[in-house]
């Protein structure tokens, strides 16, 4: 490719630039902040790091795609905050723009070498579709924790191949694959998480980022095939899949979810992460086989990225076939000979995925806070019953401070409020239905009202007060069967609704139960929830305790949940019943 020796020289000057000074940022924020101000700092220091590369350029036509890419990152915050507003539409307009700033698709190849030259009007819709539809599939394929991140990357990769070998004049794409694979490396622990999603703004910049590039350059059947082709379902025509998702999405009760060959691959037996990975391997397949089609007048380029692609795709394929179902969980932490699962709230919703997508019998899952802990070290039957769930979530920061102290710590606490409305954004999303199960007569009903306005595609199977006698329990799972809920939350409070979990729970079938206390009384409203900084200093409990003085009598074993840490510290503290 004919660039200038410095230019290149510059290029990498920068991008090394780049790569030490967030490497570096990174490294003493993880020590020095909390985990949600950490990640809060990644976002800000990638739209950073893409501004300096803006900044740093001579090309507008770089400058400009940067420049949108913001912009459209912006309106995936308003997506976060106003989700109810139509900001679909900005990322048309975003096309639109780029298209009347005179950087616009001007003509569409054919095969047989000829070209259909666009009028000035048609070129700017082509363009605004074009651009449009990037943020949104990415967004799209970002319900699949870890996907988008990990085919962005790939689709990175291959775009730099492309115009790196090309003999083409086309480097303002090169500069800008060049740099995008760079901060990926840099922020790889933000992308490549298998448990995580990029959230709607970080999609919305990488799809107008590539999208963008596409244009300044690079062959667009290669971004084409690579984003939509494979990951929306093996569709003829993927425009098609992406446009029936989306429109199903939103005008159906229940919408159908996407990307088949990954639910394929789940029903099938493959954990979460391997199937990720095996969906990625084949898109890097596929993205260089059209690239290599495209290139087929540049033999030695078209070679070479189909090899590289293939085996990328090969080993990739192989490692995920050595992952199959039967991976353990990532670690677990332990208290009183009570188990703690060591991982994120995005590593538990991927399990969770997982479970729904095999329809196997049915899971349930605890929240352990400190006095549920100090309850399983004396009662031996409510031991056996938090040992029996399928995930122990910490919830509360006295359990999170004591297990570090006893050695054995916890990645990050999943506080019940939160991880409720989690599993209800990844239900309405997936068009699954959930169902309420406790609280005092009414309690559920609000708390779903609540979760509805949060979610409007949330599917409420039913709501049902936790004062059930057992020969109306029949009727409870029957309307639970019948409205075919894969979430049922259960406030009934420890540890009734442990025990119902273990008992009903299991019988289920496809359904995961999880016991969330006292979270309905605060997402319904009834009772308001601690302030952000009490809860980092652990005293969200003092707060609640403010709102319902009658919980004193629960709180006043606090100190001796206490003194048991230490002793067990000492070596002192043994388990009663065993």
């Amino acid at each position: 490719m004919p660039v200038d020796v410095h230019e290149v020289q510059g290029i990498v000057l920068l991008a090394l630039s780049l790569f030490v000074s967030f490497f570096v940022i990174q490294k003493i924020s993880k020590k020095a902040l909390e985990r949600d101000q950490y990640q809060f700092l990644k976002d800000v220091s990638l739209l950073a790091a893409w501004a300096l590369c803006g900044v740093w350029t001579s090309d507008s036509s770089v400058r400009l795609v940067i420049s949108l890419g913001m912009l459209s990152a912006i309106i995936g915050v308003g997506q976060r905050v106003l989700p109810r507003l139509p900001w679909a539409a900005g990322f048309f307009a975003v096309g639109a723009l780029l298209s009347a700033s005179g950087l616009g698709i001007s003509f569409i190849g054919f095969p047989d070498g000829e070209f259909l030259f666009l009028s000035r009007y048609s070129s700017l819709i082509v363009t605004a579709v074009w651009v449009g539809i990037f943020p949104l599939l990415l967004q799209e394929m970002d319900q699949i924790p870890g996907l988008a991140g990990f085919l962005s990357a790939i689709t990175w990769v291959i775009m730099l191949i492309v115009t790196g070998m090309s003999r083409q004049h086309i480097s303002g794409a090169f500069y800008m694959t060049f740099m995008g694979v760079v901060i990926l490396a840099v922020f790889w622990s933000r992308h490549g998480h298998s448990y995580r999603r990029l959230g709607e703004p970080v999609a919305a910049l990488w799809g107008t980022l590539l999208a963008g590039t596409s244009i300044l350059g690079v062959s667009k059947g290669v971004t084409f095939s690579t984003l939509m082709l494979i990951p929306l379902g093996l569709f003829a025509i993927p425009i098609a899949e992406a446009s029936y998702n989306i429109v199903n999405r939103a005008f159906s009760s229940r919408p159908q979810d996407t990307l088949f060959l990954y639910r394929k691959l789940v029903s099938k037996g493959f954990d979460h992460t391997p199937a990720v990975r095996t969906v990625g391997a084949l898109c890097a397949v596929l993205g260089a086989a059209v690239a290599s089609f495209q290139l087929r007048d540049e033999r030695m380029t078209a070679a070479a990225l189909l090899f590289s692609a293939i085996a990328l795709g090969g080993a990739l394929v192989v490692m995920s076939m050595r992952s199959r179902t039967g991976a353990q969980i990532s670690g677990r932490s332990s208290i009183w000979g009570v188990p703690v699962d060591n991982i994120s709230v995005d590593y538990a919703l991927g399990r969770i995925r997982s479970w729904i997508h095999q329809d196997m019998g049915g899971r349930y899952i605890v929240t352990l806070d400190a006095l549920s802990a100090l309850k399983a070290r004396e009662e031996p039957e409510f031991r056996n019953l938090v040992r029996g769930a399928d995930l122990v979530l910490p919830d509360g920061k006295g359990l999170i401070s004591a297990l570090g102290f006893l050695g054995s710590p916890v990645v990050q606490r999943i506080p019940g409020v939160d991880f409720v409305e989690r599993m209800c954004r990844q239900a309405a999303s997936e068009g699954w239905p959930v169902f309420f199960l406790g609280g005092a007569p009414g309690i559920a009903q609000r708390t779903a009202a609540r979760l509805e306005k949060m979610y409007p595609a949330l599917i409420v199977g039913g709501t049902v007060h936790g004062f059930i006698d057992e020969l109306d329990m029949s009727d409870v799972l029957g309307a639970i069967r019948r409205s075919g809920s894969r979430f049922v939350f259960v406030g009934m409070g420890v540890p009734k609704q442990e025990s119902w979990m273990s008992i009903y729970g299991k019988t289920l079938d496809g359904t995961v139960s999880i016991g969330v206390g006292g979270s309905f009384n605060v997402i319904s409203g009834d009772l308001k929830r601690a302030p952000a900084f009490l809860q980092s200093m652990g005293l969200e409990w003092l707060f609640r305790l403010a709102q319902e003085p009658w919980r004193w009598c629960r709180v006043c074993r606090l100190p001796l949940f206490v003194l048991h840490v230490i002793l067990t510290r000492m070596g002192f503290s043994s388990l009663k019943g065993e």
